[in-house]
């Protein structure tokens, strides 16, 4: 889980024409560059709810993070605060690569 320290990252996640770096610090408080590769809105009928996902690349290795791959991330609202949740569910994983090849 990655805290958002700074609103202003989820203002650039949210941000379809953004093309800058978003820079974080992982669990170990490593900074890690992320290239943003999609935002997608995702309605769970079986909930009734609308979520925020988003795909970020690393651009640069750390402990936590390999930059071949890419991430997806759950957007969760905590009060006034942003969390990043790494998705490790498989079938939310794929359900999410079909929405972004669809794009």
């Amino acid at each position: 889980m990655i805290k958002l320290k700074n609103k202003e990252i989820i203002n650039m996640l949210l941000d379809k024409n953004n093309t800058d770096d978003i820079i974080m610090n992982d669990n170990y408080g490593m900074e890690v560059i992320f290239e943003q590769v999609a935002t997608i809105p995702y309605y769970d009928k079986y909930t009734d709810k609308e979520d925020i996902y988003t795909i970020l690349h690393p651009k640069n290795d750390t402990k936590e993070f390999n930059s071949q791959y890419v991430y997806p991330f759950l957007v969760v609202k905590e009060g006034n605060n942003y969390t990043l949740v790494a998705v490790d569910d498989e079938s939310m994983i794929e359900e999410l690569d079909k929405i972004y090849n669809n794009l």
